[in-house]
């Protein structure tokens, strides 16, 4: 990461002083071993992977949804909510430089059958702290009911999906999630409709998408 920078200082060179050969040569000599003997500086390896865009530009965007999908939610996560959502404390986020957003879009109607989709996006420090934050959110996941399901296929790193059935008045909602990391973010791509009202690969299209779109702003720089 750093550039060494060499001085050299010629011997004997003031006008008053004789510079005989033998003691120029001796001078030399021991400029040369010192410059030998430095060791040199190990070549800097090409930066780390990471993605740098603001949350709202690398977030799943209405473009990537279908058109009869609205904007329903669009906001930074508080700390204490994102904490309580990952079971951590709020200072572990701090250690970690971890910072949510959401953003979710729904196709509404009444009575409601189909469908919401959500994009929670968590950026961090590095791919060594969004490693952790990925198991934590699947642990969460899990501590609250959801069941680990294999969807056979693999989307960015630490994937992993998830279903959560909530019973209501007259159905029962289904959330399918799709957990992943990409380099410096964690990113979980839910779809909730009713049971039978969207397919596997429905959900498994958004998550695509975004990690293309995370992958893209990674490659930029």
């Amino acid at each position: 990461m750093s550039d060494a920078t060499h001085r050299w200082i010629l011997p004997c060179r003031s006008a008053r002083h004789y510079c005989g050969l033998v003691r120029c040569g001796v001078a030399l000599l021991a400029f040369a071993v010192l410059a030998c003997s430095t060791p040199a500086l190990a070549p800097s390896g090409p930066p780390a992977r990471a993605v740098r865009g603001a949350a709202r530009n690398v977030i799943l965007q209405a473009t990537d949804v279908p058109a009869d999908y609205v904007l329903e939610k669009d906001d930074e996560m508080s700390p204490d909510d994102l904490a309580n959502g990952l079971g951590i404390a709020p200072p572990v986020l701090k250690q970690r430089l971890a910072f949510g957003y959401i953003r979710s879009f729904t196709k509404g109607g009444d009575p409601f059958v189909c469908c919401v989709i959500d994009s929670i996006l968590i950026t961090t420090a590095d791919e060594a702290a969004a490693t952790t934050t990925a198991n934590d959110f699947r642990m969460r996941a899990i501590d609250l009911g959801s069941i680990q399901i294999d969807l056979g296929e693999v989307i960015g790193d630490e994937s992993r999906a998830f279903t959560f059935k909530q019973p209501t008045a007259d159905s029962v909602l289904l959330t399918l999630t799709v957990l992943f990391r990409y380099a410096n973010v964690v990113d979980a791509v839910e779809v909730t409709g009713r049971v039978g009202s969207f397919e596997r690969t429905y959900v498994l299209e958004f998550a695509r998408k975004q990690a293309e779109r995370l992958r893209a702003d990674a490659e930029k720089r």
